[in-house]
């Protein structure tokens, strides 16, 4: 009698120091972490120690239901510029289609080889974040006449519990032909 009562103790306790020393973040090739990836930290209290214990959430992991909370674009052109008068819309869609972030301004000149932004987008829909992981951000130039423009882009979307999703897309190619591309959020 006395092992059956102590068998729920033992296997809270193993599951609790299972979790401990398991690793932080794990990054599989469908999971982009940014160079500037941190964590946040998440306190649980262990059944078994009657004490707190915290453990980093990793960047991409959020609380259930947190929401969109910010939103910024950053730009690097390669090559070419982008034109002062070329107008560029960024929107962040979920995994339905539905716009949760915009941007759209000319922003000025964004020489060859320069870093521009960030740009903060301006939220839409509070969206959950487990709706945006796997959705899609758009990029859509209009210049005025002729413009070519090669830049990489990176969206940073931040979550109410303080988690992040993120763009990264490099190697763009745009111009009056060729207006638009999607990447995806992860």
């Amino acid at each position: 009698m006395r092992l059956g009562r102590a068998l729920p103790t033992l296997g809270v306790s193993l599951l609790t120091l299972l979790a401990l020393s398991a690793p932080a973040a794990v990054a599989t090739p469908a999971t982009t972490i940014h160079p500037s990836t941190t964590t946040h930290p998440a306190t649980t209290t262990s059944p078994a120690a009657g004490r707190a214990v915290t453990a980093a959430a990793p960047r991409g992991h959020r609380a259930p239901g947190a929401t969109l909370q910010g939103a910024s674009v950053s730009f690097h052109s390669d090559h070419d510029q982008k034109d002062r008068d070329t107008s560029v819309t960024v929107i962040v869609r979920d995994i339905d289609g539905n716009t949760a972030a915009r941007i759209s301004s000319t922003f000025g000149l964004f020489e060859a080889y320069s870093d521009d932004g960030p740009f903060q987008l301006a939220i839409l829909n509070h969206t959950p974040g487990e709706l945006l992981r796997g959705g899609q951000t758009t990029l859509r130039i209009d210049p005025h006449g002729h413009n070519h423009w090669e830049p990489n882009l990176y969206v940073d979307l931040v979550f109410s519990d303080g988690s992040h999703l993120s763009t990264d897309c490099a190697g763009l190619d745009l111009d009056q032909e060729s207006r638009q591309v999607a990447c995806g959020i992860s």
